[in-house]
């Protein structure tokens, strides 16, 4: 449910949006419309209320308009964005890009909502774009250059064909997406390529340029120059489209390349020249005096016939130098650069060089090579250090982020970008202002700028926001990097993400508090103590103990508000002693205790101990809880129970002595008349004579399972509790067929004496309630891995599905039947106490079935 402090945001946010927002109904009359349309088109919101909207749109752009109201009023679940010329106060007309959505069936809006914003400006731009950009394919024709215009928001990217030609591809083959450009970027030049594009988006340079190398189609390397720039903006700055030009220029890079790297070999030190055979292991005609300076040989040592340059290559570089040298004999290849390799000193150190090579030829035509060799040991070192740096920051779990003197982002790890939520992309070229949560004010960050740029390291724990507007916890230093003089050059920022550490500790802190507000107020006396004694305790202990004052009560031990003993005669000290040693080991225990007040008087009581740390030790916590009253209600009701069996035992005993006796009379009645009439009348008399006797014994089990205190359940013989009674019932009742469908297994049960009942009950019922002319009753018996299954199915009338659910009711079958209902709600209460279950369904013969299930024992 919306507040209606929500509620008033929303409803400011729209009267003061920068766009207009306006609500027509299905006759495209104006029925809402905010303040923005005063700034836009010069009118006041109540002038247009009550107007046709289309009224205000130009002639050309109506048919459009109305087009799209009618579709979204008749279409609810669509939408409709159109471009359209809206009439202002001053009879000028402006371009509004209009997006109409049917809110007809919403409550509050009631009608089909259009949001408008202004795109005069940009309209106009691309009616002069239209021609710039023939003009500009003019002169680029002219010069061989390709063109490309990306859309930023969809990312489709057009390309005249010089530009795909230049690389050897069709246009079908590049694609229309800015992925089909960046896949062909060489890897090391996609970072300066992406960094030079951010520079430009953020406003930092007025153009894109860059020059990095593509992958033509048949797999080379091109050197190509992008020059681009941002042509559309979004009202909020974002860019929308860039245009640019793609050059050739991959002969002139390459010679740059090649006369920049000869040029940086003589800025790494002294160089040594060699010229050397084109032969075999490169025999050395000459070398230069400074070779001993360098590596340590002298220049005639070199020189000597027996002497070739390959032998004091490191032999696991061998093989590489000479391939790389070989394209010296490839065409058109007159110098080389390979790769640094290392060279054996004279002492037999290791030195990395790095060497350019051209071959040249004497007056005889004859080919030779003509090598500078710079020794870059240091330089390699250097690399390697960065290398190891580089990658201890790239893993690092910590947020790093290195920032220009004015604060831009320059470099940021990916646990920066994994902690923050913003890439390398957006977050290079931006500040870190982009993680501001607004709980800083200004004074804040005035001291943070006037530390790091005074040349101090500073350090702080900040409540900072990632790009999802979560808000996280940094626990951030950063430290400025100076250059010789002590000038500032770059800051490098390291933040620890401590949003959990934080979550917990206030966590902890709201269940401390939550504790303190239970210890306190809860109805049972709590307190916390060790082995020396009392630690804490709350107000209910002090009252329940009769003790004054928490200091007062830490002079107690937890025995010695006790009687000296226990009403099971142990001593009070060493009975405490075992249950607080239970609770240390186990973690907890739970006892009933009878305690002392300070004024002697004695009372009982429940007492649970829990153990748990405190301030790195564990400690016990005591409930302690009064049971005086329960304990009372208890013997009152034990006492209640004891008289009702006495009473439940009397009248049972008189009923069946009552009974006995009339059965007595009846049969020597019946032995006197021979009238068939009267017989009859007898035998119905008997039969109801030891139908009652019947019932005081389900009594009698009954009162068994009300008045006992659980008797808990043990293994039972199932097939000896069967057998026997299925003998009873057979000899009871002669004239029904009693059989078994299956053996019955030897196996145990958990439940008690009392199951006898459950299955007297279940075989009588199937007898006396059939109106067979023959009672039929059969018994199987199916075994599972931790069940037993007894079913007991007759041939009587069967029980209706409608009274299922409800046949196992304390006395569901009414006074007036023949018979109580209580015999089979015995039955359910036994077998719910053993943990089984019982259920009544048809049984083949047409009757019903009781099926019993019991859990076996262990």
């Amino acid at each position: 449910m919306t507040g209606s402090g929500d509620f008033e945001r929303c409803r400011r946010l729209i009267a003061e949006s920068n766009d207009i927002v306006a609500v027509v109904d299905a006759d495209a009359t104006v029925t809402y419309v905010n303040a923005a349309v005063r700034r836009v088109l010069g009118y006041a919101p109540a002038d247009l209320i009550g107007d046709a909207g289309t009224a205000y749109v130009h002639p050309d752009d109506r048919d459009t308009l109305t087009d799209a109201l009618e579709t979204v009023r008749t279409e609810p679940d669509t939408s409709r964005r159109v471009d359209c010329r809206l009439q202002r106060a001053d009879g000028s007309w402006r371009w509004i890009e209009a997006a109409l959505q049917n809110r007809i069936d919403d409550d509050v809006i009631d009608g089909i909502l259009v949001t408008g914003r202004d795109i005069t400006e940009r309209k106009e731009r691309e009616s002069e774009l239209v021609t710039t950009k023939r003009r500009m394919e003019l002169a680029l024709e002219g010069a061989n250059l390709g063109i490309w215009d990306w859309d930023m928001r969809t990312d489709e990217v057009s390309r005249d064909e010089l530009l795909t030609e230049m690389l050897g591809y069709t246009q079908a083959e590049m694609g229309d997406r800015m992925r089909g450009w960046e896949r062909v970027v060489h890897p090391e030049d996609r970072k300066r390529h992406d960094e030079a594009l951010a520079a430009h988006i953020s406003d930092r340079t007025p153009y894109y340029w860059c020059d990095h190398r593509l992958k033509t189609k048949s797999g080379d390397w091109k050197w190509v120059r992008t020059i681009g720039t941002v042509v559309e903006r979004a009202a909020d700055g974002t860019p929308t489209r860039a245009v640019g030009i793609h050059q050739d220029i991959d002969d002139r890079k390459r010679a740059e390349l090649a006369l920049e790297e000869e040029r940086d070999m003589f800025k790494e030190g002294p160089a040594v020249v060699f010229k050397w055979e084109d032969a075999a292991g490169w025999p050395i005609e000459y070398v230069s005096e400074n070779v001993e300076e360098v590596l340590g040989y002298t220049p005639e040592e070199l020189r000597s016939r027996d002497s070739r340059y390959i032998d004091i290559v490191h032999e696991d570089d061998r093989g590489r130098v000479v391939r790389e040298a070989n394209d010296l004999d490839s065409e058109a290849v007159d110098s080389i650069t390979l790769n640094p390799y290392r060279v054996i000193t004279a002492s037999g150190d290791v030195r990395w060089v790095k060497e350019y090579t051209r071959a040249v030829e004497n007056e005889n035509e004859t080919t030779h090579l003509l090598g500078y060799l710079v020794d870059i040991t240091e330089r390699k070192r250097r690399e390697r250090e960065l290398q190891q740096f580089k990658a201890a920051v790239e893993r690092s779990a910590h947020a790093i982020y290195i920032t220009d003197a004015e604060g831009r982002i320059e470099y940021v790890n990916p646990a920066f970008e994994r902690i923050t939520g913003y890439g390398a992309e957006a977050a290079v070229g931006a500040t870190p202002r982009i993680l501001k949560s607004g709980e800083y004010d200004d004074e804040f960050y005035e001291e943070f700028w006037e530390t790091i740029r005074s040349g101090e390291q500073w350090e702080a724990e900040m409540i900072d926001e990632r790009a999802d507007d979560e808000r996280i916890v940094l626990n951030q230093t950063v430290a400025p990097i100076t250059d010789d003089d002590g000038g500032v050059r770059k800051f490098v920022a390291v933040a620890r993400d401590i949003t959990e550490r934080k979550d917990r500790e206030r966590k902890l802190r709201e269940r401390e508090q939550k504790y303190r507000s239970l210890f306190e107020d809860t109805r049972d006396a709590l307190m916390v103590f060790d082995r020396d004694g009392y630690l804490d305790c709350n107000e209910r202990a002090l009252e329940l103990f009769g003790v004054d004052s928490v200091e007062e009560f830490r002079e107690y031990t937890p025995w010695a508000l006790s009687p000296p003993r226990q009403p099971n005669g142990r001593g009070s000290k060493a009975a405490a002693l075992e249950h607080v040693e239970t609770a240390f080991e186990e973690g907890e225990a739970f006892f009933e205790w009878t305690h002392q007040r300070s004024d002697g008087t004695e009372f009982p009581s429940e007492v649970k101990l829990s153990r748990f740390e405190y301030e790195g030790q564990p400690v016990l916590h005591a409930l302690v809880r009064d049971v005086t009253a329960r304990k009372e209600y208890e013997r009152r009701l034990e006492e209640q129970r004891d008289n009702l069996d006495v009473l439940n035992r009397v009248l049972r005993h008189d009923i069946r002595n009552d009974l006995q006796v009339i059965t007595g009379y009846v049969e020597m009645l019946a032995d006197e008349c021979d009238d068939a009439a009267t017989d009859a009348h007898f035998e119905t008399v008997q039969e109801t004579a030891d139908h009652a006797i019947g019932l005081t014994r389900v009594a009698r089990e009954m009162a068994d399972v009300m008045l006992s205190t659980g008797e808990a359940s043990r293994p039972v013989d199932l097939r000896a509790v069967l057998r026997n009674e299925l003998d009873e019932v057979r000899s009871t009742y002669s004239r029904a067929v009693v059989s078994t469908e299956t053996s019955i297994p030897r196996t145990t049960v958990e439940a008690n004496d009392m199951l006898t009942s459950v299955f007297r009950n279940l075989l009588k019922n199937a007898i006396q309630h059939n109106d067979a002319e023959t009672p039929k009753v059969n018994l199987s018996v199916t075994e599972g891995d931790a069940t037993v299954v007894v079913r007991v199915a007759d041939n009587g009338p069967g029980i209706p599905e409608a009274q299922r659910e409800t046949i196992f009711g304390k006395g569901e079958k009414g006074l007036d039947s023949q018979g109580t209902g209580i015999g089979l709600y015995l039955v359910d209460t036994l077998v719910e106490g053993y943990g089984g279950a019982v259920d009544v369904e048809d049984s083949d013969a047409g009757g019903a079935a009781f099926v019993v299930e019991l859990p076996k024992a262990e």
